[in-house]
Order: structure tokens, then C-alpha cells, then sequence
């Protein structure tokens, strides 16, 4: 593979990454919001009455269910990001996975 190739197919990767980034990712289990960026970082998080009074326990195991599976998201939304931005084989998307 060229090197030409590469760097063509980096500024591609580079501007799917800006896409992600602005891409919000929300999970809601039995009464727990989070809200996430396409890069990761925290946007929001919520926890309703209902699940309050339900205590302990339940938020910490809805918590962690919204968590996994925003970050599951998350990671499947970059990988098909770059799969696409890099036309779905050889080169930089073989390196991430792809």
C-alpha cells in the first residue's frame, strides 16, 4: 500500500472521528438515563424517582446495565464509522479491527 493511500485514508478516519464525536448515545434502564458522546464522554445522567425509591442495589445494577450498554454502542458506532470511512477493507481498517 502506497503512502498516499494511507494518508488519504487517515483524513478520512480523522473526519469520522470528528462525526462521532458529535454523535449523542442514550441508554434508559428501569428508570436510569445516560447520555453519552460518540467519543465517550459523559453528557448526562439521570436517575428517576421511581428508581430511587427502589434503592440502592437497583440503581447500581440499572447503572451498570446503561452504562455497558452505551459504551457497547459506542465502541459498535467508531467500528462501523471506520469501516466505512476507510471503504471497508485493507489498509488503516484492517489495523483497527475491521
Amino acid at each position: 500500500m502506497d503512502v498516499m493511500k494511507l494518508m488519504k485514508q487517515a483524513g478520512k478516519l480523522k473526519k469520522a472521528q470528528k462525526k462521532i464525536a458529535k454523535q449523542v448515545i442514550e441508554e434508559e434502564v428501569d428508570g436510569a438515563v445516560l447520555r453519552i458522546s460518540g467519543d465517550g464522554k459523559v453528557k448526562n445522567f439521570e436517575i428517576s424517582q421511581e428508581l430511587y425509591d427502589k434503592g440502592k442495589k437497583n440503581i447500581e445494577k440499572a447503572t451498570l446495565i446503561a452504562v455497558k450498554s452505551c459504551l457497547k454502542k459506542q465502541q459498535d458506532i467508531q467500528k462501523n464509522m471506520a469501516k466505512e470511512a476507510m471503504g471497508g477493507s485493507g489498509g488503516l481498517s484492517s489495523m483497527l479491527g475491521g
